[in-house]
């Protein structure tokens, strides 16, 4: 049987999209959490924006009720009533069930974590190299120095760095990883550093965030691809930090 509400419900489809997205964009805004999937300094645009389509597109709605108040609508097949309402119902459950979270160690496994990708070039990698203080070094600095620089320069000096574990699939050797974010997390490149832990599945999990101060040696697991690695002193579980991602 024809129903004129829906025919008109599924002539709005794509406006109602349109506001939910933006609704939800708008709700992560509030929540803190939208620097889990943008950049921070991308925030500010962002809501502005979310804002202006949820106006834009509750105006359209409104707009094409009135406008179509003299028009016998289309009549749609209930199978496309039944198909838009579907999609709808989850995107609403998905914006107001599904709880924002950081990228995993799976994914920084699968977008090659093992490949230590060099985010600086040699001259500021050089300025990090000569500080004074190395204890105000953190993961993305160590997993520069580390792209650029040999044994000979790495060896002997100590680090503390906080990163969530990721396994390569090597029983002596996880990674302290992290997210390395220039747009948002489409683009997000892992970075990490090698810790030479033997047996490390038994005692922490992949994901969980680790506080981890050593100092690098040269790898004694011949079967590693790793030149050099970080032997912990001292490994503590810690929170998620507000801010998982570096930029």
């Amino acid at each position: 049987m024809y129903c004129k509400w829906s025919a008109r419900y599924v002539e709005h489809c794509g406006a109602i999209a349109m506001a939910l997205l933006c609704a939800g964009i708008i709700r992560l805004g509030v929540l803190g959490k939208l620097p889990l999937y943008i950049h921070p300094r991308y925030t500010i645009f962002t809501l502005v924006m979310a804002s202006v389509g949820l106006i834009a597109s509750l105006v359209s709605m409104m707009v094409g009720c009135r406008l179509r108040q003299a028009i016998k609508p289309t009549a749609y097949p209930t199978t496309m009533r039944v198909a838009t309402a579907l999609l709808l119902v989850m995107a609403c459950a998905g914006f107001l069930f599904v709880q924002p979270a950081t990228l995993s160690s799976r994914t920084a496994v699968s977008r090659g974590i093992d490949r230590n990708p060099t985010l600086t070039d040699a001259s500021v990698s050089q300025a990090l190299f000569d500080t004074a203080d190395y204890s105000q070094l953190g993961i993305k600095d160590w997993s520069s120095l580390l792209a650029h620089y040999d044994a000979n320069f790495i060896v002997g000096k100590t680090a503390s760095i906080t990163g969530f574990v990721a396994d390569n699939g090597n029983a002596n050797i996880f990674f302290a990883s992290r997210f390395f974010v220039t747009c948002c997390v489409v683009d997000a490149q892992p970075i990490g550093v090698p810790i030479y832990a033997p047996d490390w599945r038994y005692r922490y999990a992949p994901n969980s965030w680790l506080e981890i101060t050593g100092e690098f040696i040269e790898n004694p697991d011949v079967d590693s691809p790793h030149n050099i690695v970080l032997k912990p002193s001292r490994i503590q579980s810690v929170a998620p930090p507000r801010e998982p991602y570096v930029y």
